[in-house]
C-alpha cells in the first residue's frame, strides 16, 4: 500500500511492497498517486519494479535522479562512497527538490553562488561535475526529456591556483617521529604504518588508496616492483621499486599473498598523518602532497616524460605538470651547468 505524505511545499510517495521499499517526492499530489500506482502494478504484475523511461509527466525531480543514479549506476564505480555521500548532502538544498523542468540556469547560478559563500570554489565544481553526470545519463540512458543539461548553461567557479606544497626530508622526519617510527623497523602499530606509508610514498608517487591496496602477491621484489590490481584512473600499474623503496618494504614481514601489504585503512591513514602534522605546525599539509614530491624527485632521475608517467601513473602532460614542482635554484642550476 502506498503512502502519501505532503512535505512542506512537495509531496512524497512511499511503498512497500514484497520487500521492495521506493519514495519520490513531487510537486503534486497527483503525480505522485500516478507514480505510487504504476510502481506498484509493476511488482504486482511482474514481481519486481520495472525500468520505466522518465518523461515530462512524472514530475521527476533532481533528487529522484540522485536516488535513482545511486542505486543503479553509482556502486559500479570507484567514487561510490563519494557520489553516495553527495547526494546524500543534496537533499538538504531546496532546489533539488524541484521538477528536473524547473531546474533553471538561473537557479542554478544562485544556488551556485549560495554555495560560494560557504565552500571553496573547486567543491562547486565537483558537486556541478557530478550533477550533470547524473543528467546527462537519465537524458542519454533513461530518456529524461528535457532540451539541454541546465549545467551546461551556466558558469563554473574559477578552481584555486593547484597547490605546489611539498614535503620536506626534515618535514617527513618530524612526522615519522611523531607516530614513534623510526624508519628502520617493521610497523608494530597504526601511527607507525602511516610514517612507513609516507616514507613509500616519497619514494614512489603513489596515491594512499594505492599504497593501502597493495596486497602480498602483487609484490615482486626480485623483479623490483610492486603491481597495482586498480588505480584511482580506473588502471592497473606497475609500480618500479627504487633501491630505497625495495628496503622500505624488505623491512616488513611478509604476509600471506592476498593480505594487504599495508594493514591500515586509507581514511584511518590520512586522520593520523593530519594529527601528526598539525602536532609539528604544519597544518597548511596533507598526505598527497607526497605524490607531489615523489614526483618532483623522481624527475631529476627520470627526465623523459614517457617514463615518468609511466611510473606515476598520470594519462596526460597538464596532469603530470601539476604534480612536478622543482625549487627554482635547481633549475638555475642546471642552466649554469649546461652553460
Amino acid at each position: 500500500m502506498a503512502s502519501i505524505i505532503k512535505r512542506g511545499n512537495s509531496w512524497r510517495a512511499s511503498i512497500s511492497r514484497k520487500g521492495f521499499r521506493k519514495t519520490a517526492t513531487f510537486d503534486k499530489k497527483k503525480d505522485a498517486e500516478i507514480w505510487a500506482k504504476r510502481y506498484e502494478a509493476n511488482i504486482l504484475d511482474f514481481g519486481s519494479p520495472q525500468e520505466e523511461q522518465i518523461n515530462e509527466s512524472d514530475s521527476i525531480t533532481l533528487n529522484d535522479l540522485f536516488s535513482r543514479y545511486g542505486q543503479k549506476v553509482s556502486p559500479n564505480k570507484r567514487g561510490y562512497r563519494f557520489e553516495i555521500t553527495r547526494f546524500k548532502a543534496f537533499k538538504k538544498f531546496p532546489i533539488f527538490s524541484l521538477s528536473i523542468h524547473e531546474v533553471t540556469p538561473q537557479k542554478l547560478a544562485q544556488w551556485r553562488d549560495s554555495r560560494l559563500k560557504i565552500v571553496k570554489s573547486s567543491t562547486v565544481n565537483r558537486d556541478f561535475n557530478l550533477i550533470s553526470s547524473v543528467i546527462n545519463y537519465a537524458i542519454k540512458e533513461w530518456g529524461l526529456n528535457i532540451p539541454v543539461n541546465p549545467v551546461h548553461m551556466i558558469k563554473r567557479p574559477q578552481d584555486p591556483p593547484a597547490r605546489d606544497r611539498r614535503i620536506s626530508e626534515e618535514e617527513k622526519n618530524k612526522i615519522a617521529k611523531s607516530l614513534k617510527w623510526d624508519g628502520e623497523t617493521q610497523p608494530t602499530t597504526v601511527q607507525q604504518w602511516v610514517a612507513f606509508s609516507l616514507f613509500l610514498a616519497i619514494e614512489t608517487a603513489m596515491r594512499r588508496g594505492e599504497i593501502t591496496s597493495i596486497l602480498w602477491k602483487n609484490v615482486n621484489l626480485k623483479e623490483d616492483y610492486v603491481y597495482l590490481e586498480m588505480t584511482k584512473n580506473g588502471d592497473s600499474r606497475y609500480v618500479p621499486l627504487s633501491n630505497k623503496a625495495k628496503n622500505l618494504v624488505q623491512i616488513l614481514k611478509k604476509g600471506e599473498p592476498d593480505e594487504h601489504m599495508v594493514p591500515i585503512h586509507p581514511d584511518c591513514l590520512s586522520t593520523l598523518f593530519r594529527r601528526a602534522a598539525k602536532l609539528n605546525g604544519l597544518e597548511n599539509i596533507r598526505f598527497h602532497d607526497s605524490r607531489r614530491e615523489a614526483t618532483t624527485r623522481i624527475s631529476k632521475r627520470l627526465p623523459n616524460v614517457l617514463e615518468l608517467s609511466a611510473v606515476t601513473g598520470h594519462k596526460t602532460l597538464n596532469n603530470l605538470k601539476r604534480y612536478y614542482r622543482p625549487v627554482p635554484a635547481d633549475l638555475a642550476k642546471k642552466l649554469n651547468e649546461e652553460s
